[in-house]
């Protein structure tokens, strides 16, 4: 196979193992990107959009760039094509149309190799770096209609023309920027991030140095698509933002270039400035609440680790009084980016247990409370304030056909076994209270029937303290509405029937030595 090595430049600022973009990644969104300017905004919209205005995308990483200047920049770079086309360039054949493109191109742009720059730059100083050529001749082969394919690597952005047999690369080499970055502790945390998302396996982690599974897998070269070159120059800014613990503009830029990217090493980027982010957040912005969405996608995130960080978020702002509206708009932003039904099921818990803290004196638990017995059912907390509701709720209810009426309505309203279970003791409360009713105004017949619906829908042994009160103060003084009346069996008979709830009472054993 014949090649011919053309060099372009002696440096990348790119690191990397490639895979194309796939449209399918939902790690990061096009909703979650943020600019840094109007520019940026309306250039990144009309590629995302339409495909187009690739020019203007290049220029984007720029936040001063306006469109102006990038018109000024635009007519730069259309007269590298009257040059061309004064040397006949589309006649010629295709190995020496590359040439020519190539020497012209550098001719044209390229001054002054910088290992740290960006696309807009090469137009106004000539310096550049394998990323911004890249870009440049790209843009050349398109309009001429030249084939190429993008190449990366841990050390190189470059691309090879004309794929194939008598393919020309144009290549770049690297004196070894990363080497300042990507220390002995960049290593380790990429290796361990490898570990962890099953891209290397056990053998090879324990079999080999962290260096070499570094040098290995970092260093790769693989096929990249033009679509990928603005992600190149976005992750180098981040990394540089960083560097330079400017975390909040890191993390952007790095979402841009893993949008346009989505690689592993893009990934570790973007992994550690999101942690960064969110542990510096205050979240009194609401919009600061994205940054745990996104971490969330991640496939190494533990589920208990995003429970736990949004579950302290709103703990906190639950120690105020007025920031129970924050909280409701930060959990409904939150749940509306998951998309994970467990996660979202885990998240609606912690949200509703959390508020019905917040709100366990007042009858504003009600729907939380209910929320939160509606997804786990045996929760204990959640059954003890929600008992302690009903009982604040219903059992200042003195008048008792009151009292009825609204157990039924709070039956019908809740079809949830946890509530129905609380609601069911305080039933048998009622039915309790009716009849003891009974008994003092002398309606013995209409009071046994009352205790009869008790004894018919009250499980044994009774377990609810509330209850077990009831049952026997209510079977005592029956029992002694009726010793009093000298009919002792008969008051017998209805401690009996007490002791088979509470087996235990001390009160019941006492009425009747």
């Amino acid at each position: 196979m014949k090649k011919l090595l053309l060099p372009l430049f002696a440096f990348c600022n790119y690191a990397t193992t490639v895979i194309g973009q796939n449209p399918a990644d939902s790690l990061i969104r096009y909703a979650d990107l943020r600019f840094h300017s109007e520019f940026e905004n309306k250039a990144l919209n009309n590629f995302y959009k339409n495909r187009k205005d690739t020019f203007n995308l290049f220029l984007a990483i720029d936040p001063e760039m306006t469109e102006n200047l990038a018109s000024r920049h635009y007519t730069t770079y259309k007269q590298v094509f009257k040059a061309l086309n004064e040397k006949n360039i589309n006649a010629k054949k295709i190995n020496k149309k590359i040439k020519s493109s190539y020497s012209i191109t550098h001719s044209h742009f390229l001054k002054k190799y910088n290992e740290n720059e960006y696309f807009p730059v090469m137009f106004e100083s000539g310096n550049y770096n394998c990323v911004s050529a890249s870009m440049i001749y790209a843009m050349v082969f398109d309009e001429l209609e030249i084939p190429y394919v993008v190449k990366a690597s841990a050390r190189h952005v470059y691309l090879v023309a004309n794929p194939g047999a008598n393919s020309v690369v144009i290549e770049t080499t690297n004196p070894g920027f990363e080497k300042a970055i990507f220390n002995g502790e960049f290593k380790q945390q990429y290796v361990n991030y490898l570990r962890s998302s099953k891209l290397i396996n056990e053998s090879e982690y324990k079999n080999k140095s962290t260096e070499e599974i570094f040098e290995e897998k970092f260093n790769a070269v693989k096929d990249a698509e033009f679509s990928n070159l603005p992600g190149f120059q976005y992750y180098n800014k981040a990394l540089t933002k960083l560097q330079n613990n400017e975390i909040g503009e890191a993390l952007s830029l790095a979402q841009k270039a893993y949008f346009f990217f989505p690689d592993e090493q893009v990934k570790t980027l973007l992994y550690t400035a999101l942690l960064y982010k969110i542990q510096k957040s205050k979240f009194e912005d609401e919009a600061e609440i994205d940054y745990l969405a996104q971490f969330s996608r991640f496939e190494n995130t533990e589920q208990e680790a995003v429970i736990g960080i949004f579950n302290n978020i709103i703990a906190g702002f639950l120690e105020y009084t007025n920031k129970e509206g924050h909280c409701n708009a930060l959990y409904q932003r939150f749940t509306a980016q998951l998309s994970d039904q467990s996660l979202i099921r885990e998240i609606d818990f912690t949200y509703n247990l959390q508020m019905s803290y917040r709100f366990q004196k007042t009858n504003k638990i009600e729907p939380y409370i209910t929320k939160a017995l509606e997804i786990k059912g045996n929760h204990q907390d959640a059954n003890i304030m929600m008992e302690n509701h009903f009982n604040r709720k219903l059992l200042n209810i003195n008048n008792t056909d009151v009292l009825l009426e609204t157990i039924n309505k709070l039956e019908q309203q809740y079809d949830i076994e946890a509530v129905k279970i609380h609601l069911k003791d305080h039933r048998s409360i009622a039915y309790l209270k009716i009849a003891a009713e009974k008994f003092e105004q002398r309606k013995s017949t209409a009071g046994e029937q009352y205790l009869q619906k008790f004894e018919s829908t009250c499980d044994m042994p009774v377990d609810n303290q509330m209850l077990s009160f009831v049952v026997e103060n209510t079977y005592r003084n029956v029992a002694l509405y009726y010793k009093y009346r000298g009919y002792k069996t008969k008051a017998k008979a209805y401690i009996d029937r007490g002791m088979k709830f509470v087996p235990n009472s001390n009160i019941l054993k006492t009425v009747i030595p």
